[in-house]
């Protein structure tokens, strides 16, 4: 084993290890909030887990350990800010299926204003690729974009065909027609939007902006939802950087000022105006 997968590895546990406030599914932490000014829900879920571990850099860094780091250090950043409840799909190394993952964070949000993060790393078979992208779901429009998902979708646990959903199933296009009439899908958009533009200033690789595609494990999620893919594990000083708790954390506090906007905005009407973390 090379010094740098040691290095790399090393910074992976240090970040792993610290503590996170949010548990998992029904064990949320809660911020008490005043009367006039309702809480909102924030599960995040790091992708992969147990068994699954994602994509795998040149080193060694796995993804599932990659977003799990990133995941905790959001939820001790979204703590910190009144009138959020903030929820963990896995605070460990666990397998938890690609498709309950949205049903889960339904659950966890009720009836409240809500949204679901996921947390990914991406990879390529062209190890200069680099940079950071946020998507929400949506028909895919490029081949890359058909590429994530396809790689997302099929984890070690999926069932059947692996999970993957055909961009000409019907079932796809009848939960995006009740999505948009939802609105969530409009809602996803610029969360996704706020979130990248908030990434791509703590981010050192190519703004790679906001794409869509028909993404499992946001796709039963009946609140806007996004899923991040925080850089290219395939990218040999990008798996260095995925693997620094400096960069979890300068993340976190990106996505955790998104997310603050965000419910300015959400839903409309409602709340009153916060401080930015």
């Amino acid at each position: 084993m090379s010094g740098r997968r040691l290095a790399g590895s090393a910074l992976l546990c240090a970040a792993l290890a610290a503590p996170a406030s949010a548990q998992l599914p029904g064990a949320g932490v809660s911020v008490p909030s005043p009367a006039s000014d309702p809480v909102r829900v924030v599960v995040i879920d790091p992708g992969h887990g147990g068994h699954d571990p994602g994509s795998v850099g040149p080193e060694g860094i796995e993804e599932k350990d990659v977003a799990l780091a990133a995941g905790l250090a959001l939820a001790r950043a979204l703590d910190t800010i009144p009138d959020l409840e903030v929820h963990l799909i896995r605070d460990r190394d666990v397998s938890i299926p690609v498709w309950e993952r949205g049903d889960i964070a339904t659950r966890l949000k009720g009836d409240r204003p809500g949204v679901m993060v996921s947390i990914h790393v991406n990879a390529l078979d062209d190890p200069g690729t680099r940079g950071v992208e946020t998507y929400f779901l949506s028909q895919a429009r490029t081949d890359h974009e058909r590429r994530v998902a396809a790689l997302e979708n099929a984890p070690a646990d999926a069932p059947g065909d692996g999970g993957v959903i055909r961009y000409d199933d019907p079932g796809l296009a009848f939960i995006l027609n009740e999505l948009r009439n939802l609105d969530y899908m409009h809602w996803s958009s610029d969360l996704a939007a706020l979130v990248q533009d908030g990434l791509a200033e703590v981010h050192p690789g190519r703004n790679r902006g906001v794409k869509q595609a028909p993404l499992a494990v946001i796709t039963n999620a009946l609140m806007p939802s996004v899923l991040v893919e925080l850089g290219f594990i395939t990218n040999p000083a990008e798996e260095q950087l995925l693997a620094d708790p400096d960069f979890h954390q300068d993340a976190a506090q990106a996505m955790a000022g998104a997310l603050v906007e965000f419910f300015r905005r959400y839903p409309p009407g409602g709340g009153t105006r916060r401080d930015e973390p």
